[in-house]
C-alpha cells in the first residue's frame, strides 16, 4: 500500500534525521566538556595568564574568570 510506505519513510527520515541531530549535540556537549577541563587543568596549574587560558581552551574570558571563582569557592570550602 502506497499511503502506508509513504508514511513508513516519513516515519523512518524523522528517525535519522532525530539520531543526527542528537549525535550533534553530544559532540557540542563533548566539546564543551573539555574546554571546561583543560582550562580547569590550566587554573590548577598556576602558571598560565587568563588570555593564556582563553587562547589554548576557547573559552570566553568571562567564562574562565567565573571558573576561577567556582574554583576558589571550592578550596575554601
Amino acid at each position: 500500500d502506497k499511503k502506508v510506505r509513504d508514511s513508513y519513510m516519513t516515519y523512518e527520515m524523522r528517525m535519522k534525521d532525530i539520531r543526527e541531530e542528537s549525535l550533534a549535540e553530544g559532540e557540542t556537549k563533548g566539546e564543551a566538556k573539555e574546554k571546561l577541563r583543560v582550562a580547569k587543568l590550566m587554573l590548577a596549574k598556576g602558571c598560565y595568564s587568563l588570555q593564556e587560558i582563553v587562547e589554548l581552551s576557547g573559552l570566553s574570558i568571562d567564562n574562565i574568570e567565573k571558573l576561577k571563582n567556582d574554583m576558589h569557592i571550592e578550596k575554601q570550602a
